[in-house]
């Protein structure tokens, strides 16, 4: 049948400067470690990994054995690597100098630590100007992913959301995707079942089409009541076994 939908899955990791520490450990517990666990089962399915900075200070200091395995997984093609600003902060709220020196200098930290080049980023809180466009390109960005919602506000139709749109901005070029509200809603909440069916039916009226689940990885597992949802149920990988199981069309 060949690939007639390509899905991308991106998860965003992040806890706050100055949070308190049994708040990283029990995130790490129950979030980051565990799905680790189980896409590691899974190393024919790719996924884009997002970590704050102040997060990624913190693994390196406390969990060197989460870096390692993400190291692994990089190296094996199984992750890509995000990067953004450093600390997270809202871009609107920085002047540019220091929005290009946040990006570059989380990408050259995140290229010693994994030895990957850093291609895209995850927008704090997906709070977007457009004049942003020349700034994370300045920083060596080639993509990044949006609220869907800011291309409906802009006028794009629904059904022409599943690929990326190129945003100029002083002649620089930067690649969009939407992020797909119906699966962030849908995903790890109801039954993976109903994701399926989702995207299938996308295939089948839009074949070719790339659509993009980015949001928060504390949702699996660090949300109240997921852990035992996303792991102890199984969730997650009922999940990924229907990724498997519809390989004939969907990749």
């Amino acid at each position: 049948m060949g690939c007639r939908l390509r899905l991308v899955l991106v998860i965003h990791n992040h806890q706050p400067v100055g949070n308190f520490e049994g708040v990283f450990e029990e995130s790490y517990q129950n979030s980051y470690q565990p799905f680790l666990d189980v896409l590691s089962e899974y190393p024919d399915i790719p996924f884009s990994l997002h970590t704050s900075g102040s997060l990624m200070e913190w693994l390196v200091e406390a969990h060197p054995e989460y870096i390692d395995r993400v190291r692994g997984l990089a190296d094996s093609g199984q992750v890509e690597i995000l990067g953004g600003p450093f600390y997270e902060p809202i871009l609107a709220g920085i002047p540019r100098c220091d929005r290009i020196g946040q990006i570059t200098a989380y990408s050259d930290y995140l290229k010693k630590l994994f030895g990957t080049p850093v291609r895209g980023m995850w927008v704090p809180e997906r709070v977007w100007e457009q004049s942003f466009v020349s700034d994370l390109v300045d920083a060596g960005m080639e993509f990044t992913l949006l609220d869907d919602s800011h291309f409906s506000a802009a006028g794009v139709r629904a059904d022409k959301m599943h690929g990326y749109y190129l945003s100029e901005d002083e002649g620089r070029l930067l690649k969009i995707f939407p992020d797909n509200e119906t699966l962030r809603y849908q995903i790890p909440f109801t039954d993976p079942v109903e994701t399926i069916h989702y995207l299938k039916q996308i295939a089948d009226h839009h074949p070719h089409s790339v659509v993009v689940f980015g949001d928060d990885g504390e949702k699996f597992g660090a949300w109240p009541g997921t852990f035992d949802h996303v792991y102890r149920d199984g969730w997650l990988k009922k999940f990924l076994d229907l990724l498997r199981q519809n390989s004939d069309w969907l990749k």
